[in-house]
């Protein structure tokens, strides 16, 4: 069994009075077909490591698949960029962290009977084990699981939350839907409701989305495809979950499962999607969001960058030789 379990200790914070705060999500990593997901990342991560940052927080779906393979190219990013460690990076699991995906339209046939065999339980220790040492001195609740988990710094604390909802043919047929137990937040609240964390900022990290979705005007399959997904990318009791994460004093939301950028409120409550961080409707375009903590407060921005601007810290850009010669099929299909 791969171990999986922390200890009290404070994370780490920064003697500065502003910690600069990057974050970024679903990078759909994956060592089969999605090369120009690599190659997009690893150019965001040339350009954050250049810029210079305090924190990057990235929150679910590093893989496509769920695969060894695709978690060890997010390990490997990570760690040749000096962001595998816990006072660098904080990350959380996405439903294709444990799910997977389908490629072709034709996988949407056999998707259920391998969402029904996977094992929910040890995927979750499988992605703990590949970015651990991001969780080394989380404070968490459970010795069997670091969710739900919380991070100390000098102004705020961080709040992980896993939001994967277990596979159930009616409930959650792709996969995607989302839930957070009350059993998690009440965990959370716990832990914060130590005194050290009294004046401190809190901001949770969850994978799925709390916006509302407007149903638009079908015109083509893909628009109706896009439809169909939508609503079964849903956090289910989502209001209950914002009305808990309000009386735990929460003044941000960190997510992505939708693939754009957006700001909302909810109940006086910051919500932030980074889910188009590589996974843009342009080209060659990478989406950052720029949080910035101080003591007064906590601001955001959503910056854009080209990856043919992005100067390279090496002279050449091999790619893992695990990658196969295609860069994408444009039959292709992926579900959030």
């Amino acid at each position: 069994m791969i171990p999986a379990f922390a200890c009290l200790m404070q994370a780490g914070g920064n003697d500065n009075t502003k910690m600069k705060i990057f974050h970024i999500s679903d990078l759909h990593l994956d060592i089969k077909y999605k090369r120009s997901n690599y190659i997009k990342t690893r150019s965001l991560f040339e350009q954050i490591t250049a810029e210079g940052f305090d924190h990057l927080i990235i929150s679910g779906d590093i893989s496509e698949n769920a695969d060894a393979s695709s978690l060890g190219l997010g390990r490997n990013l990570l760690e040749k960029f000096g962001l595998l460690d816990r006072s660098k990076t904080t990350l959380i699991i996405g439903n294709h962290d444990i799910f997977g995906g389908v490629y072709f339209a034709e996988d949407v046939i056999n998707f259920p009977s391998k969402c029904i065999a996977t094992d929910y339980h040890r995927k979750v220790e499988q992605f703990e084990y590949y970015f651990r040492e991001t969780f080394q001195n989380i404070i968490a609740a459970k010795k069997n699981t670091f969710f739900p988990f919380v991070k100390e710094f000098d102004d705020f604390v961080l709040i992980g939350l896993n939001s994967i909802a277990k596979y159930s043919l009616m409930r959650n047929p792709m996969a995607s839907n989302g839930t957070i137990s009350k059993e998690q937040i009440s965990s959370a609240a716990k832990i914060i409701k130590h005194s050290s964390f009294n004046n401190k900022r809190r901001i949770v990290i969850s994978h799925h989305h709390f916006s509302k979705h407007k149903i638009h005007a079908v015109r083509n399959t893909y628009a109706l495809w896009r439809m169909i997904e939508s609503q079964s990318i849903k956090l289910r009791k989502k209001k209950s979950i914002i009305k808990q994460l309000k009386a735990l004093d929460v003044e941000m939301v960190l997510h992505g499962h939708k693939h754009c950028t957006q700001q909302y409120e909810r109940k006086g409550i910051r919500f932030i999607n980074a889910g188009s961080s590589v996974l843009g409707h342009r080209a060659n375009e990478i989406n950052i969001v720029e949080i910035n903590v101080t003591p007064g407060g906590i601001t955001s921005k959503f910056r854009k960058f080209h990856t043919d601007n992005i100067i390279s810290s090496s002279k050449k850009r091999r790619l893992p030789v695990q990658f196969n010669k295609r860069i994408h099929d444009p039959e292709e299909i992926s579900l959030n």
